[in-house]
């Protein structure tokens, strides 16, 4: 079969394959021997394993992707509280100083008042 109208299609029209070669089933000469660990203690075989740079690099991508879910389930987790943490103490605080304000102003104006009155009178000193 050379070109794409031999294939057999099925009533989609898609190509239908036969004689697939899985990704397992390499030449017996391209695979490498799988190690024999089976007689080793676990602190042997522990050790064996994490000295694989292709073990230690999926468990460095591995923590690394870790680390970073944490931190966006944490900042999805804290943030919202974080924020009405702020907004509360805002709202407080200006509710707190307009109440200060107003009652320095109430004290302060016939104070004022009367300096602007004094000033105002042109003579009466």
């Amino acid at each position: 079969m050379t070109s794409h109208e031999e294939l057999p299609v099925d009533e989609d029209g898609i190509p239908i394959l036969r004689n697939v070669v899985h990704p397992e089933a390499g030449s017996q000469d391209n695979r490498q021997p799988e190690p024999r660990l089976s007689g080793l203690s676990a602190g042997t075989t522990a050790r064996e394993l994490l000295g694989n740079p292709a073990l230690r690099k999926a468990l460095d991508e591995l923590a690394a992707e870790l680390s970073l879910n944490i931190y966006q389930h944490i900042d999805r987790s804290i943030r919202p509280v974080i924020e009405q943490a702020i907004t509360s103490a805002m709202d407080e605080a200006c509710n707190n100083a307009y109440d200060e304000i107003r009652h320095q102003l109430e004290s302060a104006i016939p104070d004022i008042l009367a300096r602007v009155l004094e000033e105002a009178s042109p003579g009466d000193s």
